[in-house]
């Protein structure tokens, strides 16, 4: 793996993700707190993009199917759970989630060089 510089922090906010890539892998960074974190732009679900979706408290939420992720650790909190922003009965997650089972998304250590944040990648 290789340091790949991400972006800058002042261009990283606390109430947005950045979309950014890092050897041709799309990525979001994203400030929590006084943290710099970042994880894949991929939800797992079907492989759809997770930057355009809602960013609060630390987790981004599908803006396709609903899952949430934590965007410090990849962690999947909630699977499934609307389609484009409408919630779903329990029978219909079942069906939007055709057989896939809650999964993380692949997050990665941000470190940073003075004003510039590094991911391995």
């Amino acid at each position: 793996m290789a340091k790949v510089k991400i972006a800058s922090a002042t261009d990283v906010s606390s109430d947005k993700v950045l979309k950014t890539s890092a050897n041709g892998q799309s990525v979001i960074v994203a400030k929590v707190g006084d943290k710099y974190c970042a994880i894949a732009n991929k939800c797992p679900h079907f492989g759809l993009p997770l930057a355009k979706g809602k960013f609060e408290n630390g987790v981004i939420t599908c803006p396709f199917h609903g899952s949430k992720f934590e965007v410090c650790t990849g962690k999947n909190t909630e699977w499934v759970e609307s389609f484009v922003g409408i919630p779903l009965p329990n029978v219909a997650k079942k069906m939007i989630a055709m057989g896939k089972t809650s999964t993380d998304v692949k997050s990665f250590t941000v470190t940073q060089e003075g004003s510039d944040l590094f991911i391995d990648a």
